[in-house]
């Protein structure tokens, strides 16, 4: 006579049921798309803070680039033991909607228009630097001799990735450059000085400025007057001490969350696009050191 099977053993062989079959199935499943959320946020942060670091290292290159050359305009060497501190050479000329024809010859044939609403700018600077190499803002060389440092800055389309970016266009040899991609705006905003009213009419060891070197207003460039020979034009561009600099750059497209992300434009005001970008302003104010003004003894 056979023994009977013990309980436990037959347990063992019965298997597991349909009903805890499809229940670990979708604890399987809820713990695998946990994981893959998890992963893939991962993913979209990184790639967000990549996006985002890449944007701030750009936007300081583009200030960078420009400021170093806003910082030198209307520098020159004197020709005489008593200069006046008010070169009649000019030294910035802007444009509200860009130049139209930024690759003229002639600094003095450039034309406003064509740069939608961005800005543009030229800087000018004496070329004839003793004991040094004089170089324009894409660091080429050939300036010519006795000439002034011709630079441009205005943002247009790349054709290389059709994006909008700052470009330069210098005088030392080349046509001109993207300095940095993905710049969609430029704003530029002009602080004049007032009038020297307070000008000796004796000799001075140095003539004195005919403004008084500090800021009193921000003006646009079409708000602007021209230099006057023997005048001293008020709200005019020999009265700019001060240029207030903002360039809004973008990243490419997909590196925000969601499209339509918010940001503060040059005007502090808030700001949308409809595409998956991340833009920021970047803003600084430049003092033209060879507009303010002296003490004199």
């Amino acid at each position: 006579m056979s023994k009977p099977v013990p309980v436990s053993l037959l347990r063992r062989s019965a298997g597991r049921s349909l009903l805890e079959i499809l229940v670990s199935l979708a604890i399987a499943a809820v713990i695998l798309g946990a994981i893959l959320i998890a992963v893939s946020g991962t993913g979209l942060s990184g790639r967000k803070h990549d996006a985002q670091s890449r944007l701030t290292d750009e936007g300081q290159i583009a200030m960078s680039l420009v400021t170093q050359h806003l910082r030198m305009a209307g520098f020159w060497q004197p020709d005489s033991a008593v200069p006046s501190l008010d070169t009649s050479a000019g030294m910035l000329f802007g444009c509200r909607d860009g130049f139209s024809n930024p690759d003229v010859a002639d600094v003095a044939s450039l034309a406003c228009g064509g740069g939608g609403d961005n800005d543009a700018i030229v800087v000018r600077y004496d070329g004839t630097q003793p004991g040094g190499v004089v170089r324009d803002c894409l660091g080429a060389t050939a300036v010519p001799a006795g000439a002034w440092v011709d630079n441009r800055f205005y943002v247009a389309v790349s054709p290389a990735t059709g994006n909008p970016a700052l470009y330069c266009r210098g005088n030392g040899g080349g046509g001109p450059e993207v300095l940095v991609d993905n710049v969609e705006s430029m704003r530029i905003r002009y602080g004049v000085a007032a009038v020297n009213n307070d000008i000796p009419s004796g000799p001075t060891l140095f003539d004195p400025p005919a403004f008084t070197g500090e800021s009193v207003r921000y003006l646009e460039a079409d708000e602007l007057a021209a230099c006057t020979v023997g005048s001293l034009a008020a709200n005019s561009w020999c009265a700019v001490t001060s240029v207030r600099l903002c360039l809004v750059l973008r990243t490419d497209d997909n590196a925000a969350d969601q499209a339509g992300t918010p940001y503060i434009d040059c005007d502090g005001n808030t700001a949308t696009q409809a595409d998956q970008r991340i833009r920021r302003a970047m803003v600084t104010t430049i003092s033209l050191r060879n507009r303010t003004s002296v003490v004199n003894p």
